[in-house]
């Protein structure tokens, strides 16, 4: 089992960092910031300086998308799903989609599916989960080579 579960890992891992890479660069190219944080950062109600709170996110973000890679790969070890194929994965994003939208971003203060950010956040999110899932589906091919 665990002969899965890390190449699951690391290619959802490299997805989230792939996507971490295109949020970083988009403002850059004329993206523009989508996500304005006005007030002053805090982590458990105690406050941080913005490069810690940058820094939390970038761990966060990819811990969040090692989880979602493993807990793919879980349903393919339990035969859930066939394998690693495009479709399933497709409807695994909208899972994380769902998850995500509705747990993960009301937890850190930006509304249910980040409607309290803008009214473009849920395609948004609904886009990237989907980029992560065709990503992660390059990438599981790549990690099950490298892995013994």
């Amino acid at each position: 089992m665990t002969n899965l579960l890390f190449p699951a890992a690391g290619a959802g891992v490299s997805a989230g960092a792939i996507l971490l890479f295109f949020s970083y660069i988009a403002p850059y190219l004329g993206a523009g910031n989508f996500i304005r944080d006005l007030e002053r950062p805090r982590v458990f109600g105690k406050p941080v300086s913005r490069r810690e709170a940058y820094l939390l996110g970038v761990f966060s973000h990819l811990f969040i998308s090692a989880l979602a890679g493993i807990g793919y790969g879980v349903l393919v070890v339990l035969g859930l799903v066939s394998g690693f194929h495009l479709l399933p994965l497709l409807g695994w994003s909208l899972v994380l989609t769902l998850v995500s939208g509705g747990i993960l971003l009301p937890l850190e203060g930006h509304g249910l599916f980040g409607t309290k950010e803008d009214a473009w956040f849920p395609v948004d999110l609904v886009l990237s989960n989907v980029l992560w899932a065709v990503l992660f589906w390059w990438l599981i091919r790549v990690w099950f080579t490298v892995a013994p």
